[in-house]
């Protein structure tokens, strides 16, 4: 009896481990395709708005007279329009 649970319960733990190490998405957690992040050595643009320096790959950005103009969010791209 022992022997069939303790038996069990590392079949149990071996097959946790392998979902776990094939199937990450599984554990709640997205895969490198769905997780925006900046990449090493990517240039930050300031935001006129509210002074954020964030990564150009993940700004908002707005073409005026041929010069681009990056944001952090859509927020402050809205209230640069206003200005």
């Amino acid at each position: 009896m022992i022997l069939r649970l303790l038996i069990g319960a590392i079949v149990i733990y071996l097959m946790l481990r392998f979902v776990r190490k094939n199937f990450p998405q599984m554990r709640g957690k997205t895969g490198p395709a769905e997780i925006k992040t900046a990449v090493a050595g990517e240039e930050l643009v300031e935001d006129p708005i509210c002074h954020t320096y964030i990564p150009i790959g993940n700004a908002c950005q707005m073409k005026i007279d041929g010069k681009t103009i990056y944001f952090c969010s859509i927020k402050c791209l809205e209230q640069y329009k206003t200005k």
